[in-house]
């Protein structure tokens, strides 16, 4: 990413949340990118039929709990020890 980021004059952050799809990204970069590595397939870029070539998978994260369900869980541990 900072290497992408130095070469196009933007920062290693701006290129992660483009290629994170949180930013859209400009188009005169697209024009860019592609006339720097013409060796890339444009369509896998954005295929959803498989992974990412150009950012890792979002992490998977737990629900958070609600603050209910941890009162019963403590109250209920708290009952079989007291």
């Amino acid at each position: 990413m900072k290497e992408i980021a130095d070469a196009y004059g933007v920062t290693p952050q701006s290129i992660q949340l483009y290629f994170a799809g949180k930013n859209a990204i400009p188009l005169n970069f697209l024009a860019w990118y592609i006339e720097k590595h013409p060796d890339i397939d444009l369509y896998a870029l954005f295929s959803n039929e498989q992974q990412s070539i150009v950012s890792e998978p979002k992490a998977e994260y737990q629900t958070k709990s609600k603050k209910q369900d941890v009162i019963d869980k403590i109250v209920s541990i708290l009952n079989k020890e007291l």
